[in-house]
């Protein structure tokens, strides 16, 4: 590409030289001792040469005397036939000293070993001693007990390749560079987990996030990553600049993949030269993360083009909350005015950098790689969305990110052009005021139309516009992610949760469904949850946020005590009911409430870890479906259930409070049910428009009066909740408390 110069992400290739520092040493007490010995004899040693260089013939005078005396003693120490040396005994019988203490030397000797070889396979295991894999000529890995052991050797042979350990590579850079490790580097790199067990030396995730790292650790990084693979790295607001960005993205362009790096000669010989292993470095990042660094301007986003179209590898990018800058043309004569004294950096460029960053999109070497682009809040107009469209329906990209920009009519045509396109499967425009454009949007929505992901979050929808987005979105063969959230007015109207009810089931597909902060009541939740078991892939429900159900984690009165017991009673029999349901996000009940609702809203989550457990595509890696142990309160409070070999009616009855508030709970549920029920049935016989015969008119009420799985489910907790009542009121009436038995009554009814 004229227009950006590849020297700017350019570095020279090179080896951290980590033999250097030497591999870590186990000190023993012996040890320490023994060396200490031998030191200080061979300083004598030393000292003894250096005095008889200086006085050679007082050393000889010295010798000839220790001689004589020597044979002196040789002399009486044998003796005669006669007379025998009475310490001649005394030498037959430590004849064996010496052997005995060689053998116990030896035997220390072998138990040191023994100690440091546990302690290198306890670092080992540990992570903090790295692995020394030795590959053969064809580049597989040697296990380490096959590899040969050479006798006679006491120090372990140097490697002959560079380490693959990603933490001591990382300690080298900071040593030669001359920073300070950094903590949060050191942590991830030593965890377990931080490489995977296929790929040694290859770091699965470094995240960065709100780290203020000054230039010279970026330098620092930049050398590790160059020599280190890393599959995703985090750096969101970590207080980027251009030139941080242009080292690290030089970093990681520089990275060979790891199957590239340790060829053996043999293999390199015969081996074809591929341009992408060995001649053409273009990374191994698969997922890079820049969001929310404003400090980036013109030379920055012209360094992140750069990369993209360099970058073979890359999958997934995140430039969200980067100012994007705009071009000369569209600049206000103020803007222009002041920034003509700025610095170079944050000058306005005489080309457009739309146009630059869409080339830099469609000409990418990498080709069609590049799947997910998140440009949210990046203020773009709407000549930016429009060439960065087109670069994107160019190169294949499938998900893109468009939140939060602003977009006005002209916008969302470019918009609805990526997805006539057929390259969308992946949309998020949410922080847009969509209420008026939602129709335009749903009239692309085809059944050739691959799109599987969709977020409206934020778009100021209404009923009415749900009315209008659902029956496209059950035309969509794919669809399987639906974020509703923050949009205020969209339970507005009773029709909103109608139109749920009835068009939910029929997403077949639909795995995941936001509703954060939509202003959900607690009869509405209860309502949504008694569909949810018939969604065949519904996996993860959010209804978080919403001030009526989170006004209920903190009350302490009784009637909001039954309601959130109502609450989280239908939510766990959704999710007792389905098999698919592994997550629902609720808020949790605060410490002050009721011991039934926290055991209730604790089931929620036991159930959808049985559904997580038993959950599997392939019928014969189905595990054997296992039941929730029900927790004593509420075993106490229902009796005995259906599953269940043991049986709790002898158990003794809950308090009076768990009583009322778990048993007028689920009657809520049920009430909630039946008045949903009801208003189906209403909406249902309703005439509509067109031909409606009188059989279709009577099936229709058929299949709407039918009874949802979820409500039986409730209404056997009901009844097996009266009946464990029963003992307590004829207590409560021969006692004559009033009051109890009027309290009691009404729970059980």
């Amino acid at each position: 590409m004229p227009e950006l110069d590849q020297n700017k992400l350019r570095r020279v290739a090179f080896c951290v030289d980590v033999e250097i520092a030497g591999g870590p040493k186990y000190k023993d007490d012996t040890d320490c001792e023994e060396r200490k010995k031998k030191r200080k004899e061979k300083r004598l040693k030393e000292r003894e040469e250096g005095e008889a260089l200086k006085n050679p013939e007082v050393v000889v005078e010295e010798k000839e005397k220790e001689g004589v005396v020597a044979n002196e003693n040789a002399q009486e120490s044998v003796g005669s036939e006669d007379e025998p040396s009475p310490e001649s005994t005394l030498l037959d019988d430590g004849k064996d000293q010496p052997n005995k203490k060689k053998e116990k030397k030896k035997r220390s000797e072998a138990e040191r070993k023994e100690r440091k070889e546990k302690k290198r396979k306890k670092a080992e295991e540990n992570g903090s001693v790295p692995l020394e894999l030795v590959r053969d000529d064809n580049g597989e890995v040697v296990p380490p007990e096959d590899v040969p052991v050479v006798s006679g050797t006491t120090s372990p042979r140097p490697q002959d390749r560079p380490t693959t350990d990603p933490l001591r590579i990382y300690r080298r850079c900071c040593q030669l560079r001359e920073t300070p490790i950094l903590k949060r580097i050191s942590d991830q790199l030593a965890a377990p987990s931080s490489c995977a067990l296929i790929s040694p030396g290859v770091v699965t995730c470094l995240n960065l996030t709100g780290s203020r790292l000054q230039l010279a650790d970026i330098v620092t990084l930049s050398d590790w990553l160059a020599v280190v693979p890393v599959k995703k790295l985090f750096l969101e607001d970590a207080d980027l600049n251009d030139e941080k960005v242009r080292v690290l993205l030089a970093g990681l362009l520089a990275t060979k993949p790891p199957d590239s790096r340790y060829r053996p000669a043999s293999l390199e010989k015969n081996a074809k030269q591929d341009e992408t292993s060995t001649h053409d470095r273009s990374g191994v990042v698969k997922k890079l993360v820049l969001k929310n660094n404003p400090k980036i301007t013109v030379d920055g986003w012209r360094h992140i083009s750069l990369f993209i179209y360099m970058c073979r590898s890359i999958i997934a990018l995140d430039v969200s909350m980067i100012p994007f800058p705009k071009p000369r043309s569209e600049l206000s004569p103020q803007t222009t005015n002041s920034t003509q004294g700025s610095a170079m950096s944050n000058r306005v460029p005489s080309k457009d950098l739309a146009e630059t960053f869409s080339k830099a999109i469609s000409e990418r070497l990498g080709g069609a790689g590049l799947e997910e682009l998140v440009m949210a809040e990046c203020g773009l107009t709407s000549s930016a969305i429009r060439r960065i469209i087109d670069g994107a329906i160019i190169s294949g990209v499938q998900r893109l990110g468009l939140a939060d920009n602003d977009i006005d009519n002209e916008g969302l045509d470019h918009v609805i052009h990526y997805i006539r396109s057929g390259v969308c499967q992946g949309l998020d425009v949410g922080g847009n005021n969509l209420r008026d454009g939602i129709k335009r949007i749903t009239d692309c929505l085809t059944k050739d139309c691959p799109l599987w992901a969709l977020s409206l979050a934020d778009c100021d929808l209404t009923p009415e516009s749900l009315r209008i987005l659902f029956p496209a979105l059950i035309e969509l063969p794919a669809f399987r992610f639906l974020d509703l959230s923050h949009n205020k007015d969209l339970f507005s109207k009773d029709t909103s949760l109608c139109l749920l009810r009835k068009y939910i089931p029929l997403m077949k597909e639909l795995k995941r469904i936001h509703l954060m902060d939509v202003s959900l009541s607690t009869a509405e939740a209860i309502g949504l949850a008694e569909v949810l078991p018939e969604c065949t892939h519904l996996a993860h429900v959010n209804i978080l946020e919403n001030p009526q159900i989170s006004a209920l984690t903190t009350a302490t009165d009784e009637a909001t005590q039954e309601e959130a017991a109502a609450l989280y009673a239908s939510l766990m029999a959704a999710a007792r009911v389905s098999h698919t349901l592994i997550c629902i996000d609720v808020d949790v009940p605060g410490p002050d409430s009721s011991e039934v609702v926290k055991a209730l809203a604790r089931q929620v989550v036991a159930y959808c870890l049985r559904n997580m457990e038993n959950f599997s595509e392939i019928p014969e890696l189905k595990p054997v479906q296992k039941e929730v142990e029900v927790p004593d309160v509420l075993m106490h409070l229902v009796g005995h259930m259906e599953g269940y070999s043991e049986n709790h009616d002898n158990d003794p009855p809950a308090p009076d409070d768990d009583y009322i508030v778990g048993g007028t709970g689920v009657v809520k549920a049920l009430s909630y049910c039946l008045l949903q029920k009801a208003t189906d049935l209403r909406r249902s016989s309703l005439p509509t428009g067109g031909t409606v015969t009188p059989r279709t008119h009577a099936n229709t009420l058929e299949e709407s009066g039918k009874a949802k799985t979820m409500s039986k489910n409730l209404l056997d907790s009901a009844r097996n909740i009266r009946s464990r009542l029963q003992p307590a009121l004829a207590r409560e009436a021969r006692a004559g408390n009033d009051m109890a038995y009027r309290k009691f009554s009404h729970s059980s009814y």
